[in-house]
């Protein structure tokens, strides 16, 4: 009898012992659980937050390089206007026109120096536009300059009693041509195409002092012909004014496509490089998504956009997963300020939707 009530004694410790080794297991289990939930959820906000850090340190890059071109180009300018004002008449006057580019450069840096201001509560997404508004200052003042021109052009067609020292313009045109191309070799930008897999466009400051520096020389190039023309054959003098009408149309032609781009960003559009349909078809690739729909693109600046849109997949288990997928896609090919995707079910699809409608071209 005492043999069996020792058995039964052991017994019932082994038993007590496995379900407490049972519930330490599970407890253990639950534990790995819920420090694995807070990984994820970590390793998702890093990522996230590389992926803003790789943009702001782009965007820091571009501005630094486009700072430097642009000081560049003002001390090219202040250096020719100052030669031009202590130098021989024959070319002070063109110290004037210079003083022009001067100021348009300076209008740039401004510019480019208050779209780096950080983003406060009122405007959320930076001063990043300011960029944009300096761009088309710029742009406005090619136009008037090339008005003014071609308005006194058109005096000396209504009025041909003038005369002309084809000398002095010989001079004043020569020194003009040969500080404009070195403005534009200063300010001119590798940065169209493709940089480590991404396309970009040139920053719009340096972008818009291009222009600018072109449409001089295309003006400086102008005033040599006619001087050349009028030198040799002094009674052909309305080469002139007819030099000063054709190259104001190439020098407005220039600035069509960057008036383009910039109207484009105003109107909250892209430009070339973020191409709605490509972009979509860089998410549909992802695996187990089904649809796309209320997909926003809208740019900051040239060289940065912001992306919205809600993503239907075919199982919301892995959700997470396929949220970073997307966001790794896109910031792998595209310069986006920030990505904003909403996953949603393809049950809760509504076809009639307003907003889920394929947009029009």
């Amino acid at each position: 009898i005492n043999l069996w009530y020792l058995l039964g004694l052991i017994h019932q410790q082994n038993t007590v012992f496995r379900v407490t080794h049972i519930e330490l297991q599970k407890n253990n289990l639950s534990q790995d659980t819920h420090q694995e939930e807070p990984e994820d959820s970590e390793c998702n906000l890093l990522c996230d937050c590389q992926s803003q850090s790789k943009s702001y340190e782009s965007r820091k890059r571009e501005q630094c390089q486009a700072t430097r071109k642009l000081c560049a180009a003002s001390v090219i300018c202040l250096i020719f206007m100052i030669a031009e004002i202590i130098g021989d008449l024959a070319v002070m006057s063109d110290a004037a026109h210079i003083l022009v580019d001067l100021a348009s450069f300076l209008i740039s840096l401004f510019s480019l120096w208050l779209s780096s201001k950080p983003a406060t509560k009122q405007l959320t997404f930076g001063w990043h536009r300011a960029e944009i508004l300096g761009a088309l200052m710029s742009t406005m003042i090619i136009w008037m300059v090339t008005g003014v021109m071609t308005y006194l052009a058109s005096l000396r067609l209504l009025h041909p009693n003038y005369e002309i020292e084809a000398t002095v313009m010989l001079i004043t045109s020569g020194c003009a041509v040969i500080a404009n191309i070195i403005i534009s070799l200063t300010l001119h930008q590798t940065g169209h195409g493709h940089s480590h897999g991404k396309p970009v466009l040139a920053n719009a400051s340096v972008r818009a002092a291009f222009v600018h520096a072109i449409g001089d020389l295309f003006q400086s190039i102008s005033v040599l012909i006619s001087a050349l023309i009028i030198f040799f054959k002094p009674e052909y003098k309305i080469a002139d004014p007819i030099c000063t009408f054709v190259f104001s149309f190439f020098v407005l032609a220039t600035t069509i496509t960057i008036l383009r781009d910039i109207l484009l960003i105003l109107m909250e559009g892209t430009t070339k490089v973020f191409n709605y349909d490509a972009v979509k078809e860089k998410i549909l690739a992802v695996d187990k998504v089904q649809s796309i729909h209320n997909l926003r693109l809208w740019s900051l600046t040239m060289n940065q956009a912001i992306l919205s849109a809600h993503v239907a997949t075919a199982n919301t288990v892995d959700s997470q997963q396929i949220l970073k997928e997307i966001t790794r896609v896109l910031l792998d090919n595209y310069t986006f300020h920030s990505v904003t995707i909403q996953i949603e079910q393809q049950a809760d699809q509504k076809p009639d939707c307003v907003f889920c409608q394929e947009l029009r071209d």
